[in-house]
């Protein structure tokens, strides 16, 4: 049996962490997560596809883990990690606050809930890893719950006609969505800074939170193209339409549920990247690291909704980063950096 250590985390809880981090990327406006035709049947290929070409880009992450070669070990690329995670977690804000000024409530002002989150984030980040564990696993029985009350009380609308011809986007479309959808899932970088802190063997829960997110994410699109059709492209948030069209007995527009879970996923992953920001900055008290990459990501997403008012950043912004620091890195890792033997003995002894 494995015993319980002060600021470590159980297998179990990357798995419920990493998943609802990468499924609440599929949540926010369309136009952040794909291109070309938004919502047409050819993007279930472009999902299944970047399932694959993720869970091949797992296997380096994956092997950092077991020869014990970790990026972050060395102090001027773990800085550069921490800025990276700051940039993450300042887009995931800035996409909530465009959803909460522009549909959920439209009389208010962008920046005042990325101030709120923050608020919220930086203090769950203070006190730790372990808090906001548990807090994953509520929230994760409440998001299955939740998509499943969806997919049953818009059954009855879904129309498989909808779901073809297939192929509608160019081939070109086709692949820039692929390649969009893969680079999403920062969690490949977010495991490197995680593992360490976890009591346990955490590879299965790893490989099985990306696989589950993908099939997750699979499954709200073909609900989503088969009841809404074509017309998904017209709405900046289909999901949440989705949800507005769901009806359940005499309860109709259960979007609040929507709404929820959402903003619970927004702040775990925001709370999970100012929490891995800080273990990149080496020579401070966990505290000070929390607040000074809490300001900072404030400060960014105030700069990202005032540079991109529909809540679209360029694919570029987000491909290259996660090429470097999730493929290039941990494979020269892995080539040049010699086995870390220090940490392995702490670890046994």
């Amino acid at each position: 049996m494995t015993s319980a250590k002060r600021n470590k985390i159980a297998p179990i809880s990357i798995f419920t962490m990493l998943y609802i981090s990468r499924i609440v990327v599929s949540l926010t406006n369309a136009q952040s997560v794909t291109t070309g035709l938004l919502y047409k049947p050819d993007i279930l290929i472009s999902i299944l596809a970047a399932m694959g070409i993720t869970l091949v880009l797992c296997v380096p992450i994956v092997y950092c883990y077991k020869t014990n070669k970790n990026p972050l070990d060395i102090k001027w690329l773990a800085f550069f990690y921490g800025i990276y995670f700051v940039f993450l977690a300042a887009l995931n804000v800035s996409r909530f606050s465009y959803f909460a000024s522009t549909t959920f409530n439209p009389d208010s002002q962008a920046w005042m809930f990325s101030i709120l989150i923050i608020l919220c984030s930086s203090y769950c980040a203070c006190i730790g890893i372990e808090g906001l564990s548990r807090f994953s696993s509520f929230a994760f029985v409440l998001l299955v719950m939740t998509i499943l009350t969806m997919f049953f009380c818009n059954l009855k609308n879904y129309n498989e006609v909808d779901l073809y011809p297939i192929i509608q986007n160019d081939t070109d479309d086709i692949f820039k969505n692929t390649l969009l959808i893969t680079s999403q899932t920062s969690e490949l970088g977010v495991f490197l800074c995680l593992y360490k802190k976890t009591n346990g063997d955490c590879v299965k829960p790893f490989i099985w939170s990306i696989t589950a997110a993908f099939l997750t994410i699979f499954l709200l699109f073909v609900i989503v193209i088969g009841v809404m059709g074509a017309s998904a492209s017209l709405h900046s948030f289909p999901i949440y339409t989705m949800f507005q069209m769901a009806k359940f007995g005499s309860f109709e527009r259960i979007d609040i549920l929507h709404i929820s879970f959402w903003i619970f996923g927004i702040f775990i992953k925001t709370v999970l990247l100012i929490y891995c920001a800080s273990i990149c900055i080496k020579p401070f008290k966990n505290r000070v690291k929390c607040i000074v990459a809490s300001v900072f990501v404030l400060l960014i997403s105030f700069v990202i909704t005032n540079a991109f008012q529909s809540g679209v950043m360029s694919p570029v912004f987000i491909a290259v980063p996660f090429c470097i620091f999730c493929i290039v890195i941990p494979i020269a890792t892995l080539i040049f950096k010699k086995r870390n033997f220090g940490d392995e003995l702490v670890e046994k002894f």
